[in-house]
């Protein structure tokens, strides 16, 4: 299955983009991108995620946008928009619960979206520590998830031990 996943940042903000069957394969150099844009001042305001070609995300994407969420959140006080989810996108969002967190925006953008994307290229490999802090960020919306992604934590945990001995 085919997926891609775009960047790019306007004066509105960052926009990511995301087209297929997105998995962790690509959400490493996301990950960089949107962390290292956050990090340096002035901080950008809006954090749009557009889903509207999006036909599914495995829970590291998932966990990811709320990691990105909760930076935003404690940087500027804003939630992640959600722009145009698609159905699907909408059922994996609403079954981790991570739908009432974010801020939903259907149809067009007020500040417009950008011109052109920058495709995000596959430079790395998932770690653990990224699958690990993705999946936390998951377990912390609910036991519900907790308790689903517990042995994945524990194997990823146990992989990061034996790695640093």
């Amino acid at each position: 299955m085919s997926e891609a996943l775009y960047f790019q940042e306007t004066s509105a903000g960052i926009f990511i983009k995301a087209v297929g069957h997105i998995t962790a394969a690509l959400s490493v150099d996301l990950k960089a991108m949107v962390t290292e844009r956050l990090e340096q001042t002035p901080v950008p305001l809006e954090l749009f995620a557009d889903l509207s070609e999006c036909t599914y995300m495995d829970s590291t994407f998932m966990g990811l946008l709320v990691g990105f969420h909760k930076k935003l959140k404690s940087l500027t006080g804003r939630s992640l928009t959600l722009w145009n989810p698609s159905r699907e996108c909408e059922k994996l969002l609403q079954g981790l619960g991570i739908w009432k967190l974010m801020r939903l925006v259907e149809g067009r953008l007020d500040s417009g979206e950008p011109d052109f994307w920058k495709l995000v290229t596959k430079t790395q490999d998932p770690s653990p520590e990224i699958l690990l802090g993705a999946h936390q960020n998951l377990s912390e919306i609910s036991t519900e998830n907790a308790k689903k992604f517990s042995v994945l934590e524990s194997i990823l945990k146990d992989q990061i031990h034996k790695e640093e001995e």
